[in-house]
């Protein structure tokens, strides 16, 4: 009798902590805990989250266009491991979101009505370092480009193009992939002129490979075991690559190759017109 009492008050006591934790987690996900941030009404806590073999990628949209946030997260809604926690509308409120729970992927706009999106995703990344930043914008100038790669951004999205492509960028990013839109890329490097000099006339098949599959968002290892490469023989690969293209990284070996014609990338459609160009994170 004893035993089955104590098994009884420990149920009970699990029943109660589970209790509480909804209760704060409704509070937290509701308009009282964060008045300025906009929960997504449509979405309820899952009681088996905590026990899925494959967590949720979670999201927090910073956009001051209700219109257009609420389009990014129509493009998510039915992506099944892709989750909107948030969406705010002012950097002051995205940084208190941030402090009080942690997100994977931030989709930041370019122009807030309180700041600078890329200066904000400098902070988000020191201090929080497991998050990803995904810029979103209708701004499509090569210094704000430059800014966004250069503060560690995981990709440079143009408001111009088409959402199909967002969920793949967002699983891009959570592996250490860059994603970025095919006109932005073109300004990586500028005019087809000014890089095309015989450029890449002498990359052997093999290294064209490795462009193409970089080209695709593989990275290193997948690279090695597709083409039966050694650690070694890939570096120096890459190494060779970049010295006959005269680049300095990976994604300026791809983004040059891409704009040369040396390697394409086909969208789901077959087309050769890719939504969204995904590469490999340069090394730091």
């Amino acid at each position: 009798m004893e035993h089955l009492l104590g098994l009884r008050s420990r149920a009970d006591g699990e029943a109660s902590a589970r209790r509480t934790m909804w209760a704060a987690a409704r509070l937290f996900r509701s308009t009282e805990a964060y008045p300025l941030l906009a929960p997504m009404s449509d979405l309820e806590m899952d009681p088996h989250l905590a026990l899925s073999p494959n967590p949720l990628i979670r999201v927090l949209i910073v956009e001051d266009h209700q219109m257009f946030a609420e389009a990014l997260a129509r493009a998510l809604r039915d992506e099944a491991d892709i989750r909107v926690d948030g969406i705010s509308q002012r950097l002051d409120d995205a940084r208190e979101f941030l402090r009080r729970k942690h997100v994977d992927v931030v989709l930041m706009d370019y122009h807030l009505p309180d700041g600078d999106g890329i200066v904000a995703a400098r902070y988000i990344l020191e201090e929080h370092p497991r998050t990803r930043v995904l810029v979103v914008s209708a701004v499509e100038e090569r210094q704000v480009l430059d800014e966004a790669l250069s503060a560690g951004c995981s990709g440079f999205i143009s408001k111009a193009e088409s959402l199909d492509h967002l969920p793949s960028a967002i699983r891009g990013a959570m592996v250490g992939n860059i994603a970025i839109s095919p006109g932005m890329v073109a300004k990586l490097i500028g005019p087809a002129s000014a890089v095309r000099q015989g450029y890449g006339d002498d990359l052997s098949p093999r290294e064209l490979e490795v462009l193409q599959l970089l080209a695709q968002g593989w990275d290193n290892t997948a690279i090695e075991q597709q083409l039966f490469m050694s650690h070694a023989t890939l570096r120096n690969k890459l190494s060779r690559i970049n010295s006959k293209l005269a680049t300095h990284s990976k994604l300026e070996a791809v983004t040059k190759a891409l704009r040369l014609g040396l390697v394409q990338i086909e969208r789901e459609d077959g087309s050769r017109e890719p939504r969204v160009v995904a590469v490999p994170r340069p090394p730091a």
